[in-house]
């Protein structure tokens, strides 16, 4: 068992950096008297101290502030204390972590997502910074509105948001797992998931099936067209792609095959009077990068745009649970509804409103909510390494029925400014103090 309390770490008369003064309260908490000692640790950086006097108010531990250099530790801020009489130890932290890209000190898309997730760290006593694998051992904290780069400790968890898969599956990225899981760091999420092994991996929860589209490798001649065969509607998405970008769309209309392709300067649509045409001109697209043929649905509406309902599924103590929905509506003449190609987001609710009734609308929204944790557990179970968090992108058809678009290991975080500190943010941070909670593995 270990004691938790919020301290606050202050310089004072202390004759050496192994020496420090406790306060009353800490020591009744702690059990704890002149004479004792113990190691503090600050991420994996430690330091062997002993109590030489209890005399302070209030929850403060008063040190030489060259204990503070070399823990690393900020002065004058309150931390989360856990002592481990067991082993003798005091953890101050978690000191949380998030590896990214940084270019000019910007870490881009999440930027907000960081600068909330640092505010909410230092108001719950964690230690927060952003790093990347060429800074490490060096990050960057939020101090007064600014990000300072500077040394920092090794952490006690790291959230892995690097965005570049040939990044997460280079060397330095294989070094970098190497190092943090020879000293018992916890990294979530493990590595991105593509499209293709995520439905091999959901074929195997039998159960799931009837909300998963029909999907098949794009590999040849013949699967293209045993797919039109089965569905008037298909979509052909990059395995490793994100945000909407690189998507064809094929409908099968009289003689004719319609691609629909979106980029980012809009749809570009053509018409091929043969499945051998159609084929030739997505081989010249797509090129040698593998994609997947999805069966097309008939998805729901709303201002007659396609809508899909974005939910982010977070892991607590008590399991999976969704943190927060949004419904997004594709822009005018698109047929994806991915922020980043111009898609509106709508509270579910209100898009759900306009095409069912009030107890309809309750009904979809747990069914959307179940299916998404549902998915959610299979998907973490089924591979190695930790997941605290996935970006399920799900929909409606229109009888009603829920299906599953894709899942996201890395869901965008790119949303407006706002003073309000996201539940996702908040769902993070009560998953990094969760698994940073067990003593470190310490070589």
């Amino acid at each position: 068992m270990f004691s938790c309390s919020t301290v606050k770490l202050i310089t004072g008369n202390v004759k050496s950096l192994h020496e420090i003064h406790l306060s009353k309260r800490l020591a009744m908490q702690w059990k704890l008297r002149p004479g004792n000692s113990f190691t503090i640790f600050f991420g994996l950086t430690s330091v062997f101290v002993n109590i030489t006097s209890i005399d302070e108010i209030g929850n403060h531990i008063v040190c030489h502030p060259e204990l503070l250099s070399q823990l690393l530790l900020p002065a004058e801020r309150v931390l989360r204390c856990s002592y481990l009489p067991s082993h003798q130890e005091l953890l101050i932290g978690p000191v949380v972590a998030v590896i990214t890209e940084i270019q000019s000190d910007s870490f881009g898309s999440i930027s907000a997502f960081c600068e909330e997730l640092a505010i909410l760290s230092e108001k719950q006593g964690c230690f927060f910074y952003v790093t990347s694998l060429p800074l490490w051992g060096t990050g960057y904290t939020y101090e007064d509105g600014y990000w300072l780069l500077k040394k920092v400790p090794f952490p006690s968890v790291v959230h892995n948001r690097i965005h570049s898969r040939k990044t997460e599956q280079g060397d330095d990225f294989a070094n970098w797992k190497n190092l943090i899981t020879q000293h018992g760091i916890p990294y979530f999420n493990d590595r991105f998931l593509n499209k293709w092994e995520v439905y091999n991996t959901l074929e195997n929860f039998p159960y799931l099936q009837p909300y998963v589209p029909r999907t098949y490798l794009f590999t040849s001649f013949s699967v293209l067209q045993e797919s039109l065969n089965m569905f008037p509607v298909l979509f052909i998405k990059p395995a490793y792609g994100s945000q909407g970008r690189h998507i064809f769309k094929v409908t099968k209309q009289n003689e004719q095959y319609v691609l629909d392709y979106t980029t980012f300067q809009g749809d570009i649509s053509r018409s091929y009077s043969s499945v051998k045409d159609l084929f030739l001109a997505l081989k010249h697209y797509v090129g040698k990068r593998p994609y997947i043929i999805q069966q097309g649905l008939s998805l729901y509406t709303y201002t007659e745009r396609p809508v899909d309902f974005r939910l982010l599924c977070h892991l607590s103590e008590t399991g999976w649970r969704v943190s927060s929905s949004v419904a997004r509506v594709s822009s005018p003449q698109e047929f994806v509804s991915n922020v980043a190609m111009g898609g509106e987001m709508y509270k579910l609710e209100e898009v759900l409103y306009s095409g069912f009734e009030q107890k309809e609308v309750k009904h979809l929204k747990k069914l959307l909510y179940e299916l998404a944790i549902e998915i959610a557990k299979c998907i973490s179970q089924s591979y190695g390494g930790l997941y605290g968090e996935f970006g399920m992108d799900l929909a409606i058809d229109t009888s009603g029925n829920p299906w599953l678009l894709e899942v996201n290991v890395k869901p965008s975080k790119n949303m407006p400014a706002s003073d309000r500190i996201r539940p996702s943010v908040r769902s993070i941070l009560d998953y990094c103090c969760s698994i940073a909670q067990q003593p470190l593995r310490r070589n």
